[in-house]
This record gives C-alpha cells, structure tokens and sequence, in this order.
C-alpha cells in the first residue's frame, strides 16, 4: 500500500488530471461545443417563439448535462481500486474534483448561454411581449436567484457523492438520485409559484392585455415576492445547508475509501 506524505502538493493535482484527462477532455469537448452550438442559433434566430422552442428543451439537456457531469469520473467501470493507488492524498483528490466539476463544467455547460442571453437582449430589443418582465425581474430578490442557481449545483454534487460513496449500484444512483432532488426542489418551487399567482389572482396574471397592466402585474409579483422572502430564506437555506453536508459526507467517503 501506498504511503500518504501529509504535505499538500499541487504536482500531485496535475498527476490526476493527466489520469483521468482522455475521458475529461472528452466530457469537456463535447459539453462546450453542445453549449456553443445551442448559443450561436439562438443569436442568428430573430423569432422569439423559435428561440423559446429550441431553447427550452436543449436548457433540459444541459441541466442533465451538468448534473450528471460526475458519471465521468466511473469511465464505463469501476476503477476505484486503481484510484487507490494514485499517488494523491483525499483533500488533493477532492479539490481536483470539485475544480472540475464546478469550475471548468460550469464554464464550458453555460457561459456561452449566458454570453448568448446577453447578445439576443440588445440585438433584438422590446420586440417580444415578454420583455416587460425582464426589467421587473431586476427588483426580483437576490436571495431567489441564489437559490435557484444553487439547486442544480445541489443534484451535481449529490450524483459525485454516490460515485465515490456507494457500494452497490454506485452508476444507477449517481443516475436515479439527483433527479429526485430536483424534483424535490421543484416541488418547493412550484409550490412558491401557485401561492404566488393565487395571491396575484391567475385571470390576472394569464390574460395581461396592455402594457399598463402588465406592468401593474409584474410590480405585484415582485411586491409578492418580497412579502414572502421568509420562504425564499427557508428554501436557500435549505440548499446551502444541503451542499455543504453532500461536500463533507463526499469528502468523507474519499478519506474513507482512500481513493
């Protein structure tokens, strides 16, 4: 068996990275070019209706993408006991796996989606009825958009916790289990929504007619949202709480299992 030097070493990160680098560069390639593909058509299509259409069901993709990300790191097998042996401490092995998967995954599944949303806003301006929430959406608390970015970051890190901590049937669980949580998540967050628009009044919110009116509508919304901000705390605290116990139990694991 290996012996452990307790010094933190960056060489040893490096060593990992060139282990495990064919399937990651694969994984990488693929996400980045699936990302810029979907941002460059949403950029050249004028049509709100037509980028809506495209968009909706690749952003699904590209959530799965991201959450499912970890599955890489079985490389169609279970190679732990390999793991074992690499020259690499568990807190090296950890920070080489959470650089990857929330640094450079992040980067490479939505940056060109962002820099997209960003180009479409000022190339094709109040052309869409639907623009007038996205000036409302400015007074939307910060605490909502944390959270709502922290929930898939919440199923990612829940699919590596069950490809380095599970026994039995790690591949079905890293699979099966960060569905549930957003599932669960979005049961909270479809529960915010209906009480929202009961609150609103859903005639009201369906059948906006003039641009007066919506945006009465879109001041009521984000009022309701700030009247309710205690289940925006609970629901990021919740998440963030979440997190930081699949980070420990994950790093748990890694010390446990040596790998």
């Amino acid at each position: 068996m290996r012996t452990q030097t307790a010094s933190f070493s960056w060489h040893r990160i490096a060593m990992l990275y060139q282990f495990n680098a064919p399937w990651l560069r694969k994984q990488a390639a693929l996400y980045f070019l699936f990302s810029l593909a979907v941002s460059i058509a949403l950029i050249l299509i004028p049509s709100h209706s037509l980028r809506t259409a495209i968009y909706n069901p690749c952003s699904t993709v590209m959530f799965f993408m991201f959450i499912w990300a970890p599955i890489v790191f079985t490389k169609g097998g279970d190679t732990r006991i390999v793991d074992r042996l690499l020259p690499a401490t568990p807190i090296e092995k950890f920070i080489f796996y959470m650089s990857y998967l929330l640094i450079v995954i992040t980067f490479v599944c939505y940056l060109c989606p962002c820099i997209a949303d960003w180009v479409v806003a000022r190339i094709y301006p109040y052309n869409d009825s639907d623009f007038w929430v996205q000036d409302r959406m400015k007074s939307m608390p910060d605490i909502y958009i944390c959270s709502y970015y922290l929930a898939p970051v919440a199923a990612m890190l829940t699919c590596f916790y069950y490809v380095v901590a599970a026994n039995h049937n790690r591949i079905l669980k890293a699979y099966l289990m960060p569905v549930v949580v957003s599932i669960v998540w979005s049961a909270f967050n479809t529960f915010y929504g209906v009480k929202a628009a009961v609150l609103l009044g859903i005639e009201g919110v369906t059948k906006p007619t003039d641009v007066s009116n919506k945006l009465e509508i879109a001041e009521k919304m984000s009022a309701a949202m700030h009247d309710h901000l205690h289940f925006l705390i609970l629901c990021l605290v919740v998440t963030i709480g979440y997190i930081l116990a699949l980070i420990w139990f994950s790093y748990r694991a890694l010390y446990r299992k040596n790998m």
